[in-house]
Order: C-alpha cells, then sequence, then structure tokens
C-alpha cells in the first residue's frame, strides 16, 4: 500500500508540474514584487515555498504546518534557508487544543474529520487501494494559533500574499484572521474543491462572502491539472 500511495503521489506532483503550476508562474510572475512577504498555510513538504522560491528567490516566506513529522522534514529541507521561517502550529479561529487527522496521503490530512458518507471519499479510498475507514492513519492533538494574533505578535504591518491550503479549514483560518487592522495583506490564494470528502458543512460562498466583507475580489481562478480544484486568488481593493 505505501508503494501505491507514493505512486499516486508522484502522478499527482507530475500532473501539477505539467498542468498547473506553468499557468501559476506566470501569475505570479507579473504580480509579486521582487522581495515579498509570504504566509504559507499548510506548507506540507514545502511545494508552494519551492514554487515561490524559485520566481522570487529573495521572498520572506513563513510556513505554517501542524503534522510533526512534516515539519522535522521541512526542518532539515530548509536548514540554513534564512529568508525562510517555520511555525509548528496549525492555524484556525483561535489558541485551543484540536485534533489532527494524520491521513496516509499527507496532502489530504485536516483538522476536519472525514464524512463516512462521502462518495468522494469512497472513490478516493478505492484508488489508494484502502477501505474509506482506513483513510486516516493517525489522530493526535495540536495547538492552534490565530493567524490575527500571530500578526499582531510580530508586528508584521505588510503581506504581499497569503496562501491557504488547509483541507477544509479555511474558513476557520480566515475568521482567525479578520477584523485585520494592523497589517495589510495584498493577496490572498485559497484553494476552491467542492466536495463532501469532510463533515465540515463551510462552503466556497461563505469564504468569498468574509473576503469580500472585508474587502477583497477574486482576480483570478487557476484549475488545477486534476479534478474540479481550482485556485482562487482574491486581491484586496484599494
Amino acid at each position: 500500500m505505501i508503494s501505491r500511495i507514493k505512486l499516486i503521489t508522484y502522478l499527482i506532483e507530475l500532473n501539477e508540474a505539467i498542468l498547473f503550476y506553468p499557468k501559476l508562474k506566470r501569475f505570479y510572475k507579473k504580480a509579486l514584487p521582487q522581495n515579498p512577504t509570504i504566509f504559507d498555510v499548510g506548507a506540507n513538504k514545502g511545494q508552494s515555498a519551492d514554487f515561490f522560491l524559485a520566481i522570487r528567490p529573495t521572498a520572506q516566506i513563513t510556513s505554517f504546518e501542524p503534522n510533526p513529522s512534516l515539519f522535522q522534514f521541512l526542518t532539515t529541507k530548509y536548514q540554513g534557508v534564512k529568508n525562510m521561517t517555520l511555525v509548528n502550529k496549525g492555524v484556525s479561529n483561535a489558541k485551543q487544543i484540536l485534533t489532527f487527522y494524520i491521513n496516509k496521503l499527507d496532502l489530504t490530512s485536516s483538522f476536519e474529520p472525514l464524512n463516512p458518507d462521502s462518495k468522494y471519499l469512497a472513490k478516493k479510498a478505492q484508488v489508494m487501494g484502502v477501505k474509506p475507514s482506513e483513510i486516516i492513519s493517525e489522530s493526535i492533538e495540536i495547538e492552534t494559533i490565530s493567524l490575527r494574533e500571530f500578526i499582531e505578535d510580530k508586528h508584521i504591518k505588510h503581506i504581499d500574499l497569503l496562501k491557504i491550503d488547509t483541507e477544509g479549514h479555511e474558513l476557520k483560518c480566515l475568521t482567525g484572521l479578520f477584523p485585520l487592522k494592523t497589517c495589510q495583506i495584498d493577496r490572498i490564494q485559497i484553494e476552491n474543491h467542492q466536495d463532501d470528502m469532510y463533515k465540515t458543512l463551510d462552503s466556497f460562498e461563505s469564504i468569498q462572502t468574509l473576503l469580500q466583507e472585508n474587502g477583497y475580489q477574486v482576480e483570478v481562478t487557476i484549475k488545477h491539472g486534476f479534478g474540479e480544484f481550482y485556485e482562487m486568488i482574491f486581491q484586496k481593493s484599494h
């Protein structure tokens, strides 16, 4: 099963490298300033950080990753990279302790419990060669923080890009960000996939409404190479 999951991960990464990242690169090469400040919420293995460092080597990146083993991987990977800051905390609507569900395919680990009645989950489990009940390999208790408190504690005044990919937990991350009075965030990138894999009742429409209420409008939508997955980039209205 491990080799099967490795193969699936490889095929996903290959698909993204061919069909998704070139489009995202064209956008950000024009949109990002030369020395951007970037927050990467849901760092995983550093895919997004690597992407941004490739087009903006002097970017100041703060990456949040709650999974202890992935955080250790990131610590080793970026050892000596002075413009990378790693934070081993989850991001949510407040400082609290939440259960984090680590999936066998770690790209989809989340603070949101899986929906056992999901047809999408059943299909995904079939591809992975496991039962839906076997997708979660471990659940652990993780301390979360809110972005607003983190930004205020660090006295951060400006962020060029905030990228959030937390597998169904995005609205709670944004609820813990707004209202934000001490910092200007130019762009917010959110993954949008409308499936029922997680039990959360948060809809992308509620995410978009919250962003609009805080002065953000959709600037561009970029489709991933597989499924009905999109990256939506919102820009702060001036």
